[in-house]
């Protein structure tokens, strides 16, 4: 067929614009002779040997839309793509974007049980730390009368008498103050045992800690009574400092060693004293106020000796 013709033509129909040498539709026949012509003419035109040929698809894209030319790759499929990709990435901008959440405003109730709960958590913080610091010494053991109370308490349960609570308690505490000496001296001596034992125990463990350790227990655990409302016995401990004293309180000494207050109550003592010390003069209280300064250097030189550090204060405004 003429079309095909034109494709085998080689290097000199493929230069040609078909669309243009054909004046009538593609489908009409072309005669063989007029065939003929344009490949001698485009023989002569395009003799130079380096010719740089085009491909018949580009040639036949303007006007050949109905032939034997296979169809191009739609146009489409390309713009499809490269619009998605735009979308995808507008999307992935358009999440990483995110607004503020909203502070919720509490009202003055919600602020009010907010702050108790608050203290309330700092306080038991606060009190388990006291507790921790206020050290475990070993358990004291029982005195003779409470041994007494335990091993008739115990017969009491024995005997299946039936007796339980307070009956039973009653019972033990009244065979407790009638029971015989030989039985009496047993339990004071078992008694006396335990305590050298106690004692024995107690000093190991005090010797287990610094006297700074023992101090600062000594200030968790009246800590503890203030804030428990609860009894906390102090640590004895002999290497502790002794706390310097006022003016005042040598002048009590002394006139409790007197002896002319004897026949009053100690409050009333107390009351005496306290309004002869106000009735004083600054020169009468002088010889108080420097016992109140030698013992002050006493204790701050003692403090640093045991504790390795110095006293956080010493009292000097006592002399009123």
């Amino acid at each position: 067929m003429p079309l095909n013709l034109a494709r085998c033509g080689g290097g000199v129909l493929q230069h040609l614009q078909l669309s243009e040498a054909f004046s009538r539709p593609v489908r009409q026949a072309i005669s063989q002779s007029h065939v003929r012509r344009m490949s001698l003419a485009a023989l002569s035109r395009f003799s130079t040997p380096n010719v740089r040929y085009a491909p018949l698809s580009a040639a036949l894209s303007g006007h050949l839309t109905s032939g034997y030319a296979t169809a191009a790759s739609p146009k489409g499929r390309a713009s499809t793509k490269s619009t998605s990709t735009k979308t995808t990435k507008s999307t992935k901008s358009t999440k990483t974007t995110k607004k503020p959440r909203a502070k919720k405003v509490l009202t003055d109730e919600q602020k009010a049980a907010k702050k108790e709960a608050k203290e309330k958590s700092d306080l038991r913080q606060l009190v388990k730390q006291l507790k921790a610091a206020s050290l475990t010494p070993p358990k004291r053991l029982t005195n003779h009368f409470t041994l007494t109370m335990l091993s008739k308490l115990e017969e009491v349960k024995k005997e299946g008498k039936g007796l339980k609570g307070k009956e039973a308690f009653k019972e033990a505490a009244d065979r407790a103050k009638n029971i015989s000496e030989a039985e009496r001296e047993q339990f004071v001596a078992t008694a006396a045992t335990n305590k050298e034992a106690y004692e024995k125990e107690y000093k190991e463990w005090l010797d287990s800690h610094s006297p700074l350790e023992i101090k600062q227990a000594n200030d968790a655990r009246r800590r503890l009574a203030q804030i428990q409302n609860k009894k906390f016995f102090p640590l004895h401990d002999p290497r502790l400092v002794k706390r310097s004293k006022i003016a005042y309180l040598f002048y009590a000494e002394e006139r409790h060693q007197a002896g002319d207050l004897k026949y009053m109550s100690i409050p009333e003592r107390g009351v005496r004293i306290a309004e002869e010390w106000r009735g004083m003069t600054a020169a009468e209280k002088q010889k108080y106020v420097r016992l109140q300064e030698v013992d002050a250097d006493r204790y701050a030189r003692e403090y640093k000796v045991v504790y390795g550090e110095d006293p956080p204060y010493v009292g000097k405004n006592a002399t009123k």
